[in-house]
């Protein structure tokens, strides 16, 4: 079975606010849909504007027309408008309008069910005149009221016409791939993109559910990338004139942290940095011109708090790794570097108890140390012979 199209329901008024949706969207969706209530507010000077940054999208228009079927579609055709919407219930006059102007142009007509009693038999009369897609939809009200779109999707997939089904009615990542199952062609989402912390990384995960490659591994792989999207590039620079300038290095964490902590003092120490992590027998005291790195997601730990006190009180420099903008340690810290942003550490299905900040963070810190071996020019031969001899 063929992949369903992905439909983003672009639903902002704002002209600007709806083009950067669609921008961190467009890697993962098929069809920009401008909502009703977009279009309406926008104009047809948005359909012009999507269709200049992405001649190889499909656009649909969402008329949702009622009456003068050729006369309102006409003109959105001609700006660019792959799909207009006409309702079941104007009637097959007006539909049978919508599709003349959609001919015109090559393009196509869609008529949503939304509302129509008998659903089944207006989608066979419009397949009757040539709508190419009959949209199964339960609108926002309705869905408010408990309704969704499966009996309906399942009623019309039956009729074996010979049409592409659109659905949409607050499908989300929990049950599009049911949409699927069930026969939809295209599926249309809306909140579960534009209202997620990172619409980009929801997208993607629809994605990959809609095309049946959603696996735990591949869910870590796209989290990890989402967060190291969203992660500030130059920490990286800032994190190599900190190391250089600094006497000796110590780090610190706690739990699943410190060993985050200890995998990057072995690369620090590899690449040939004094370095000690705290509370090893052998660490030295910490001094001014020091700089001691806390990795910790929270900021808050009452241990690491007391570390980075000392630090201070000795005037040894502080460097936060964090997946908090604010925190007691970043108050107290001469720099804090935040991995991704602290709206992405919701809770993660699969992904428990941090793991989300510290397998980014490791990725973060190799990333870096493979950028500073290549910058630096350090062989790989002098890393290795500074490599523990005694294991």
């Amino acid at each position: 079975m063929a992949s369903p199209l992905i439909q983003l329901a672009l639903d902002s008024l704002d002209f600007d606010q709806t083009l950067q949706l669609a921008e961190k969207a467009a890697p993962y969706i098929d069809i920009f849909e401008i909502g009703t209530p977009c279009i309406k507010h926008n104009g047809i000077e948005l359909v012009k504007a999507l269709r200049s940054r992405y001649p190889n999208k499909l656009i649909l228009v969402d008329l949702k027309t009622m009456d003068a079927g050729q006369y309102e579609a006409t003109p959105f055709y001609a700006a660019g408008a792959d799909i207009c919407t006409v309702l079941g219930v104007s009637g097959m006059a007006t539909i049978a309008g919508v599709i003349d102007a959609a001919k015109e142009y090559d393009a196509e007509a869609q008529v949503d069910l939304i509302n129509v009693p008998n659903k089944a038999e207006c989608a066979r009369e419009a397949a009757k005149l040539g709508v190419r897609i009959i949209g199964v939809h339960t609108g926002l009200d309705a869905q408010a009221a408990g309704q969704t779109p499966f009996a309906d999707l399942q009623e019309i997939a039956a009729l074996g016409l010979n049409v592409r089904i659109s659905v949409a009615g607050g499908i989300k990542a929990n049950t599009i791939k049911q949409v699927v199952d069930s026969g939809a062609d295209i599926v249309v989402v809306g909140a579960a993109i534009y209202g997620a912390a990172c619409p980009a990384e929801a997208a993607r995960n629809l994605r990959d559910l809609a095309d049946g490659k959603s696996t735990h591994q591949q869910m870590i792989v796209n989290k990890i990338h989402a967060i190291l999207s969203a992660t500030e590039d130059e920490h990286a620079s800032r994190l190599t004139r900190m190391l250089d300038s600094a006497g000796r290095i110590f780090v610190s964490g706690a739990g699943r942290s410190g060993l985050i902590c200890k995998f990057f003092a072995m690369r620090l120490m590899h690449s040939g940095y004094d370095v000690s992590v705290v509370g090893e027998i052998v660490t030295p005291s910490i001094k001014r011109g020091d700089l001691l790195i806390v990795i910790s997601g929270s900021g808050e730990t009452e241990q690491l708090v007391a570390f980075a006190k000392r630090a201070r009180e000795v005037r040894a420099d502080v460097l936060l790794i964090t997946a908090k903008a604010g925190s007691t340690i970043g108050d107290m810290a001469d720099a804090v570097f935040q991995i991704g942003q602290s709206e992405q550490y919701g809770k993660v299905q699969g992904m428990p108890m941090g793991t989300v900040f510290e397998l980014s963070t490791l990725f973060f810190l190799e990333s870096w140390v493979s950028h500073i071996i290549h910058e630096k020019g350090i062989a790989e031969e002098d890393m290795r012979s500074r490599h523990a001899n005694l294991e």
